[in-house]
């Protein structure tokens, strides 16, 4: 069975980041951009451009008045963070030839952008500072399970298809020797991506152990539970306690308590499905 920083590797070579977006970082990172030439660049493409106003003008971000164009856009929300927004709405496009068969890319994205919305609602209760950010992490944050569904898919269905009262990543850690999460911050260290965005993603099953950023990890941790508990109530289904698979620590830890929690899914639930569409827009 291949390492979880093999199948990274192996994975790197299939699913690459957006040229878009690493066109975008390298402006913000040289320091000598102007908001016009961000613009220019991002007007290229005529539906990104459009998605990202969309999100914009959405209760995302709640702003006063209607933002009608890019150069507005980041100006408003900062460079920063628009090139967050590049990667969240389209690092879907580099795993648009996942084989249907295997996964509902549909309800893969509604969980992640379900977990991002959460993630950013805590983080906000939290007060915690780039709060926009964690958005991003929680879209980021089980491309994992796409690379191991691509690149072992005997494995992927050997995991997928076991019902256990166990916590998941235990079943993925006996199947694979490593678990989803471990997996997908593998390949977010290759992509270069900030090592507070990876960390989260490594440790967001045991956020105590977290190198950089625990306050992130332990805001996933719940994020992505309350995202799943949020998936098995939407299909109906049996299966896992997920807020009860929440570790206590990260209660005491963030401040944080499960009525911050019901408030943060009740935004998703209204929240999702528009950015469910902006996001999946290069799938259909």
């Amino acid at each position: 069975m291949v390492s979880a920083a093999e199948l990274a590797q192996k994975s790197s070579q299939l699913f690459s980041l957006p040229d878009i977006y690493l066109k975008l970082s390298n402006m913000i990172k040289d320091g000598h951009s102007t908001v016009d030439q961000m613009a220019e660049l991002i007007a290229l493409d005529a539906g990104l451009a459009a998605r990202l106003l969309k999100i914009a003008n959405s209760p995302f971000y709640n702003f006063p008045a209607q933002i009608e164009t890019i150069p507005r856009a980041i100006t408003l929300i900062g460079s920063n963070e628009l090139s967050n927004l590049v990667l969240a709405t389209s690092v879907a496009s580099s795993f648009a030839n996942i084989d249907p068969n295997l996964v509902d890319m549909d309800s893969f994205w509604r969980h992640n952008i379900d977990t991002g919305l959460v993630m950013r609602f805590l983080g906000k209760a939290a007060q915690v500072r780039d709060v926009e950010r964690l958005f991003v992490i929680g879209l980021l944050h089980n491309l994992g399970k796409l690379m191991v569904l691509a690149g072992v898919p005997d494995a992927a269905r050997q995991i997928l298809e076991v019902t256990v009262e166990d916590c998941p990543q235990q079943q993925e850690r006996a199947v694979l020797g490593f678990t989803f999460a471990e997996c997908g911050a593998e390949l977010l260290q290759i992509w270069q991506l900030p090592e507070t965005l990876v960390d989260a993603v490594r440790y967001q099953h045991e956020p105590q152990n977290a190198q950089t950023d625990p306050q992130a990890a332990a805001l996933l941790h719940i994020a992505s539970r309350a995202a799943s508990w949020m998936e098995q109530e939407t299909k109906n289904t049996e299966g896992v306690d997920h807020i009860q698979l929440i570790d206590p620590w990260v209660w005491g830890y963030t401040e944080l308590n499960l009525e911050d929690m019901d408030e943060a899914i009740e935004f998703a639930q209204i929240e999702a499905w528009n950015l469910l569409g902006l996001i999946t827009a290069s799938l259909h």
